[in-house]
């Protein structure tokens, strides 16, 4: 059941203290993100809000080009295999000098589109539905150092930097999407994508999960897609953000009683 007068203009304009303009879906490969970020742009603007929609992730435009580029004249074009592992798994000597060059334009290019698709939308009054966002990029350098057996501090800089980011964003609010692996995989098949690794499925279930709980303003919401209907798990997530609306009548009814 959705709450009534969830998510109208007069709750946006009011409620910005309680309610994070920031919204962020992480979680597992295939686990319906980009389906639930869709779903809840669509009800948002029914709403009359203005809503925008967009996707920060590790290997952002510049750096992407540079691994497709050195993976092409590097690697032999292993099928099934993104740039990025091709390179690790066939150069790994080459990525491991090339990582902090690799993390110097990935973070410019991140930073960028947080600059154009986050911030200033944020600040213009929007709310922002973000797929992936810092949780999931400090996630990934973390798991990619490890991967190469590199010092966590090599990536030190970059992972501060995308925190200041987050503490400038302003209030953001994470959801985790996950399912079993089966169900995954079949997501994968039917939508013709990679396979991802299975250290990097536990990965987001471990580092990617604890590192969301911390950086969400407001608690953690998990969800197993696996065992609901996607309109299921879209009346969940509704359900779960208009409780901030219910957060702020009652602070404003606590704040009226106290005043007399």
């Amino acid at each position: 059941m959705i709450v009534p007068g969830f998510f109208t203009k007069e709750n946006s304009a009011t409620s910005q203290d309680h309610f994070p303009h920031i919204i962020v879906f992480v979680g597992t490969v295939g686990s319906g993100k980009s389906t639930q970020i869709k779903l809840l742009t669509s009800k948002l603007h029914k709403r009359g809000l203005n809503v925008k929609n967009t996707f920060i992730e590790t290997n952002h435009i510049f750096a992407y080009l540079l691994l497709l580029l050195l993976a092409r004249i590097l690697t032999r074009g292993k099928r099934g295999v993104y740039s990025i592992g091709a390179l690790i798994e066939e150069k790994p000597l080459i990525f491991k000098k090339l990582f902090k060059l690799w993390l110097t334009i990935d973070l410019f290019s991140i930073t960028l589109k947080f600059i154009l698709r986050v911030f200033f939308p944020v600040k213009m009054g929007s709310i922002v539905l973000v797929e992936g966002y810092i949780p999931a990029t400090i996630s990934d350098y973390v798991y990619i150092s490890k991967r190469m057996a590199l010092p966590l501090k090599t990536s030190y800089f970059t992972v501060n930097f995308m925190l200041r980011l987050l503490h400038v964003g302003g209030p953001t609010q994470v959801i985790f999407l996950d399912a079993r692996a089966n169900t995954l995989k079949s997501r994968w098949r039917l939508r013709g994508s990679l396979y991802e690794r299975p250290d990097y499925l536990n990965m987001q279930r471990t580092t990617l999960k604890s590192l969301s709980k911390k950086l969400s303003s407001h608690g953690l919401l998990q969800i197993n897609t696996g065992k609901l209907t996607i309109e299921e798990t879209h009346k969940l997530i509704v359900n779960y953000l208009a409780s901030f609306d219910r957060l702020r009548k009652e602070n404003r009814t606590l704040q009226c009683g106290d005043a007399i």
